[in-house]
């Protein structure tokens, strides 16, 4: 099922996807920063279509991912926790 949203501009979200069992999205820190308080990764659960105008296209695919009791995306989680952090995904294990 595709669930398609009016994006409002950059950052907007343009269509999002259920995602397939089995993957597991991990939060990243540069070495040396403060991560107390930084929920780790959970299971993707989804993917979204962001739009973004500096990519190829103008959008990009991201995942939802649960975290700390919630869903988030890359882009949500690092406005709560910080820039710097990353999030890669990988088979769950």
């Amino acid at each position: 099922m595709l669930i398609v949203a009016d994006g409002d501009g950059a950052g907007g979200v343009l269509g999002m996807l259920p995602a397939f069992d089995g993957l597991r999205a991990d939060v990243t820190a540069p070495p040396g920063s403060e991560t107390a308080g930084v929920p780790g990764g959970g299971l993707v659960v989804g993917w979204v279509l962001v739009a973004d105008p500096g990519a190829a296209g103008g959008a990009r695919v991201d995942p939802v991912f649960l975290a700390a009791g919630r869903a988030w995306t890359p882009d949500q989680f690092r406005a709560t926790y910080g820039q710097t952090l990353g999030v890669q995904v990988g088979r769950a294990s």
